[in-house]
């Protein structure tokens, strides 16, 4: 069996270790003291989780899709700033940068047609979240941008692999997360996520698998993510 490499894999192997490296480097340099900064704050987190398929219902598609489990991983980081209501409480105002992987998949005619996808994304957001005594909630909302991805078709007669794009889509996660602080202003972050992505989109007819344009799907996401914080303890 040929493994098959593609020009939009090596692309995001690339990107994917340049995150990792520049992550790496503001993680060192938190060594130095940012009292001074004041309320400056950088989260990086590894969210893990899985993920459920939804058909949305914006054209007619004949099969019956159903939605299938899929798995997620990825990697973000938010920079912004907390303004302190007093010491153990304060508001933050963040945005966000990130890489995420999706294994989504759907299905259609009973299972007769298999559709599974390895989904690249890079994505932009806004984060909002509110800090009292270690604790924070917020909701992460943006847009995503589909990298070069690929997806496989299978059928009991005919199989395909094609590379995958999709416009960009909305995503809206809400996260709630506990800080564990080892210094004033670092601390070990563990939470957890739920969240919503719209429209992986199909832009054309491809009567051979059976797609016809505009037909769309949304993912349900939830999970768990770790991370290291720099900032103001609360």
């Amino acid at each position: 069996m040929k493994l098959a490499i593609t020009i939009g894999d090596i692309y995001m192997f690339k990107l994917f270790k340049a995150m990792t490296a520049a992550f790496l480097l503001i993680f060192i340099c938190g060594s130095v003291s940012y009292a001074e900064i004041g309320g400056f704050e950088l989260l990086i987190n590894v969210p893990i989780g899985a993920g459920i398929t939804v058909v949305e219902k914006n054209v007619p598609v004949a099969g019956n899709p159903k939605g299938g489990g899929n798995f997620q991983i990825g990697l973000e980081a938010n920079v912004g700033y907390m303004f302190q209501i007093r010491d153990d409480m304060g508001v933050s105002l963040l945005g966000s940068l990130g890489y995420d992987f999706t294994g989504f998949n759907y299905s259609k005619n009973n299972k007769s047609e298999i559709y599974k996808a390895s989904i690249n994304d890079i994505y932009l957001g806004f984060y909002p979240k509110f800090n009292i005594k270690g604790f924070s909630i917020g909701i992460n909302v943006g847009a995503k941008f589909t990298l070069p991805s690929r997806l496989n078709y299978e059928s009991s007669s005919y199989s395909k692999s094609i590379t995958y794009m999709s416009e960009p889509r909305t995503y809206i996660r809400g996260v709630f997360n506990y800080s564990i602080f080892f210094k004033d202003n670092m601390a070990v972050n563990v939470g957890l996520y739920i969240g919503y992505d719209w429209g992986f989109s199909w832009s054309d007819n491809l009567t051979r698998i059976n797609v016809i344009k505009d037909e769309s799907y949304g993912n349900v996401d939830i999970g768990v993510q770790i991370g290291y914080r720099l900032g103001p303890k609360f």
